[in-house]
């Protein structure tokens, strides 16, 4: 996830003149980097905790040096900024979605679960391997991709973490472990798989997207 975002739509101005209104959204992995893009003049802080799957977009220090929960940090850059904050990282039900709401969130991202339905781009053993991590084991490393991302631990992992060599820089140590991860999915291994995963992931319910949006109305 890059560090900033935004999506526009056209209006008119005061003068009836055609002009262009943008809302960026920037990603904060600590209070000091919510500060800082408040200060830049973002329209809302999206406050991504420790918990959440992917890469960590910290960029004010290093992502081992800014690994904070998003219970934690929610609150935290609440009661620092003034824009609307999301709360994202380890949210996947109904009460995942009050908690944050609770610790003055004015909205969530959810990625896990989504990532485990039907309609996700995961491969479907991807996909299978979230739905069956019942234990909720994952972990954080660069050596898929040379940048911090939290995975569930497999062969391909445990092997590249036990490595001696040295992690390249983003996006070379992607190029380097792409065609094994490539390797995998055409023959069907998930153990050569680069398994992206929130901690949320022993939360998972749903296989389909439709049937998890009513489940987090519904309880809303």
């Amino acid at each position: 996830m890059a560090s900033m975002a935004g999506f526009s739509s056209s209006t008119r101005d005061s003068e009836g003149k055609r002009c262009r209104r943008i809302v960026t959204i920037g990603v904060a992995t600590t209070i000091a980097e919510a500060e800082t893009l408040e200060a830049a003049g973002v329209d809302v802080v999206l406050a991504t905790g420790m918990d959440a799957g992917g890469h960590r977009p910290s960029y004010l220090d290093s992502p081992e040096e800014s690994l904070v929960e998003t219970f934690a940090l929610v609150p935290a850059i609440r009661d620092r900024v003034k824009v609307p904050v999301v709360a994202a990282g380890g949210i996947a039900d109904v009460r995942g979605m009050r908690a944050a709401f609770a610790l003055g969130a004015d909205a969530v991202q959810i990625g896990t679960a989504f990532l485990a339905c039907e309609e996700s781009g995961a491969q479907e053993l991807h996909r299978q391997r979230l739905r069956a991590n019942k234990d909720g084991r994952t972990v954080l490393s660069r050596r898929f991709t040379g940048r911090l991302a939290r995975f569930m631990p497999n062969r391909i992992l445990q092997e590249l973490e036990a490595s001696e060599s040295e992690v390249l820089p983003f996006p070379a140590q992607s190029w380097l472990t792409g065609p094994l991860k490539q390797a995998a999915v055409e023959n069907g291994d998930a153990e050569g798989m680069a398994l992206y995963s929130g901690q949320g992931v022993p939360l998972l319910k749903h296989r389909n997207a439709g049937a998890l949006m009513d489940a987090l109305v519904a309880g809303l």
